[in-house]
């Protein structure tokens, strides 16, 4: 091979090596293209995606604060229906209780004027207690039958009084109250432990909590 021939040869070998590296350059450019024209339509729908995912966070956020809202609202109203509860059943019991007051004080007057005949009776069905007859006499067959009749009257009487709330002060054998009992007369009695009554010479009363009269009583004290 001439000289000639041997520059054309590596003139077309040259060519043919340069010719490749374009190809390859232009083969490459075009996956990069490819990849970047990939990438640019891949990027809204990932953009699209995380701006959902930051709606979603902030409604969960929203009705978390909402939930919470209308949690502490209905404590607040369950409190609130507790008090008005609370305060409708001390109103009524406040209110059952100044009428029942009332009922009673409204007759402590009248109640006052049925002592004495509370007294009369008490002083009957003493004596009774204390006669010495024979019912078994005609005598004492016809007295017995008015005793009877003292003595179911004074039951009848006793039960309407109780029923209408007065009722009698301890009396004799019981601690001295000076709230319940007058003290007309006081003995020194070395047995006792404290103030006791030990005789009663007029019985006491009271309708509800206020005292109607006050028991006469005499009084032991120890030394």
């Amino acid at each position: 091979m001439n000289r000639n021939e041997r520059i054309h040869t590596m003139f077309l070998k040259n060519t043919i090596e340069m010719s490749s590296e374009e190809a390859m350059g232009e083969t490459n450019s075009s996956e990069m293209n490819d990849n970047s024209s990939s990438s640019d339509k891949q990027s809204p729908e990932v953009q699209g995606a995380s701006k959902a995912q930051s709606e979603e966070v902030s409604k969960m956020s929203t009705l978390e604060a909402e939930c919470a809202a209308a949690q502490a609202k209905l404590t607040e109203t369950h409190d609130r229906m507790l008090r008005i509860a609370a305060d409708s059943e001390n109103m009524r019991k406040r209110m059952e209780r100044e009428k029942s007051e009332t009922r009673i004080y409204a007759i402590q007057e009248f109640a006052k004027d049925l002592l004495p005949v509370i007294d009369a009776f008490d002083k009957a069905m003493s004596a009774i207690e204390l006669t010495q007859i024979n019912f078994e006499t005609e005598e004492g067959k016809k007295i017995a039958g008015i005793v009877e009749g003292v003595q179911l009257v004074s039951k009848v009487f006793q039960d309407a009084v109780r029923k209408h709330g007065i009722e009698r002060l301890p009396g004799k054998d019981t601690p001295f109250n000076p709230t319940y009992h007058n003290a007309i007369a006081k003995v020194v009695d070395s047995s006792l432990k404290q103030e006791t009554v030990i005789d009663e010479f007029m019985a006491g009363y009271k309708i509800g909590d206020r005292i109607l009269r006050t028991a006469m009583v005499r009084v032991g004290a120890p030394d």
